[in-house]
């Protein structure tokens, strides 16, 4: 009885050790993102819309992988990406520094970097190299504050980038650099104004930014069904939905 009792055991847990890569499989994968309108932004319903969020939603639906999306401050998203082996972060700007840090799926979007100016801007400023003197408002981690910074820039650093339209509006900073697209959105959406591009100073992309132990299948699969996307017209479809150019 004891042998047959123990043959169970191991037939048992030899069966669960076959299942668990499935298990581990099936678990869903965690999207990590940030309220970054237009590209990631909450809904009503409590989920989360935006371009990049229908895209990347929707790549995922035409892969059958599952997911679940957590909305998160930058910084915090970003640090959970490199060490949850099952998280992909969004929208993330593809970055030398960053290339080895994870897997890209992707582009989805290009996005162009700028400065820009309020009503209580100085005038003179025209070019990029004539704006080093000044304070420039900028986001705490993000890819276009820290690219200024390697430049030898004077920004101001805040925690939330709306901070950054409000005081260029009060005129507590003289500039304000962000992508060209979330700078008008949220100028518009806080109906603050008027807003001057003063230069544009580099050309990012926008990347699902995954793990670097995600499944090379599973990254192929997600790379298919965004080829699919671009060939059908969705990416098309949404960019349409989100973005009148600035």
């Amino acid at each position: 009885m004891a042998n047959a009792a123990a043959r169970f055991k191991t037939g048992a847990w030899a069966a669960l050790t076959l299942l668990l890569p499935w298990l581990a499989q099936a678990e869903p994968i965690r999207l990590l993102t940030e309220n970054d309108a237009p590209f990631n932004l909450p809904d009503e319903h409590g989920g989360v819309t935006g371009i990049s969020s229908e895209m990347v939603m929707e790549m995922f639906r035409r892969a059958g992988i599952d997911y679940r999306i957590d909305m998160l401050p930058w910084a915090r998203a970003y640090n959970l990406a490199q060490t949850d082996p099952r998280a992909c972060l969004f929208s993330t700007t593809r970055m030398p520094e960053r290339e080895k840090l994870f897997v890209w799926i992707g582009p989805l979007l290009k996005n162009d970097w700028a400065v820009f100016a309020g009503p209580r801007s100085p005038s003179g400023p025209q070019t990029m190299d004539s704006l080093r003197p000044y304070a420039i408002g900028g986001y705490r981690g993000d890819a276009v504050a820290q690219y200024l910074l390697d430049r030898g820039y004077k920004l101001d650093i805040v925690s939330d980038d709306v901070l950054n339209l409000r005081k260029l509006m009060a005129g507590h900073i003289d500039f304000w650099a962000s992508g060209v697209y979330h700078a008008h959105y949220l100028a518009e959406h806080e109906r603050l104004g008027p807003l001057r591009q003063v230069a544009v100073f580099s050309t990012s992309y926008l990347y699902l930014a995954c793990h670097p132990q995600t499944p090379f299948r599973r990254v192929a699969r997600l790379n298919a069904a965004l080829d699919a996307m671009q060939k059908d017209g969705f990416m098309d479809s949404v960019k349409k939905r989100y973005l009148a150019a600035p």
